[in-house]
């Protein structure tokens, strides 16, 4: 199967991420309730970024990245000054979403490795995530670090969690390369 991943930018391919968000987290994960529309537009939206996952020209995965306080983890944190004294430019990923059809696929692999490449590339040094509980132990063999306890968030429980950049595990920097040559992408 081939998968293309990019920044969204066509309003198409907003409104599709946007079903997609409210298909996990509304539907599946609970955080949110679900809307007669099936729609859920993210509440950072006018200062995010989304990297998205096309299969025949559905979005069938994305994250989104901000850089701009108030981040969202700063909710799920019990001392937001951590933030403040977090050294580094930091990047806050949100909202992994992939369609159920394609979560055993290359999807994942492509929306991370794409986002750490865009990390790296523009100077990040930290990644921001609340991570759900259930997947902590995903969220640690990237090197993601708990920075609190888990904190309710409708039916969901989030952990708030980061990651240096340069303590990312090197088997995660191998599994990136592989990826980019797999895929013949590059940064």
């Amino acid at each position: 199967m081939s998968y293309i991943t990019k920044l969204a930018e066509t309003e198409e391919e907003y409104l599709s991420l946007r079903r997609l968000n409210h298909r996990v987290f509304a539907l599946e994960v609970g955080q949110h309730e679900p809307t007669h529309d099936e729609v859920l537009p993210d509440r950072y939206e006018q200062k995010s970024r989304y990297l998205i996952s096309l299969h025949g020209g559905a979005v069938i995965g994305m994250l989104a990245i901000q850089d701009r306080p108030p981040f969202s983890i700063e909710q799920r944190l019990e001392d937001v000054s951590l933030l403040e004294r977090l050294k580094g430019r930091k990047l806050e990923v949100r909202l992994l979403a992939i369609d159920p059809e394609h979560r055993n696929r290359m999807v994942m692999a492509e929306l991370l490795g794409t986002m750490i490449e865009l990390a790296i590339a523009e100077g990040y040094e930290v990644l921001l995530i609340s991570g759900i509980e259930e997947r902590l132990s995903m969220y640690r063999k990237f090197g993601f670090k708990a920075v609190g306890p888990p904190v309710p968030s409708g039916k969901a429980r989030y952990v708030p969690m980061l990651l240096s950049l340069s303590e990312m595990p090197a088997r995660i920097r191998e599994d990136i390369e592989r990826w980019r040559r797999r895929t013949g992408s590059g940064a």
